[in-house]
């Protein structure tokens, strides 16, 4: 019977191959920039500051109409996978279903720096400035992910 043995070495490093990095390292680089991140930058940023070309960059990402629910315009994806609520001139979100991505704030931030005349902290709540106009940018990840900008009074 032949068998092969380690020296204490070989199995130390054997045994550090397997824990390269740990589960949640995994998904820190994603292949692309998430599609609530994109519908995001499409519908809300794109539209601010005032969101009136919202309802149809809302089109492009299989939303057919936004509703007037008294406070506010909502539309959601007929699979429901995508949603937007739209209050002219003062607030914009964009909703998905929970993702497991650890990088979805870091990629919300970066889109909406690309859009602000002012440094955007790289936290929540951050701060942007678009056409003069400050807003307040939140992701909020309880039960789903909420892309958020409000206009600061």
């Amino acid at each position: 019977m032949n068998r092969t043995i380690l020296s204490p070495l070989s199995l130390i490093l054997a045994l550090l191959a397997g824990c390269a990095s740990p589960p949640e390292v995994i998904d820190k680089e994603p292949a692309a920039i998430a599609e609530g991140v994109l519908a995001f930058r499409d519908i809300c940023l794109k539209s601010a500051p005032s969101f009136a070309g919202a309802d149809s960059a809302a089109k492009a990402y299989g939303i057919a109409r936004l509703d007037d629910a008294g406070y506010a315009r909502m539309g959601l994806r007929a699979d429901h996978s995508l949603g937007v609520q739209v209050q002219k001139g003062k607030q914009c979100a964009v909703t998905t279903p929970s993702q497991r991505d650890k990088t979805l704030t870091a990629q919300f931030l970066k889109i909406a720096e690309q859009f602000s005349s002012t440094p955007v902290a790289q936290h929540l709540p951050a701060q942007i400035t678009l056409d003069k106009q400050t807003f307040l940018l939140m992701h909020d990840r309880r039960g789903g992910e909420a892309y958020v900008m409000l206009k600061r009074p």
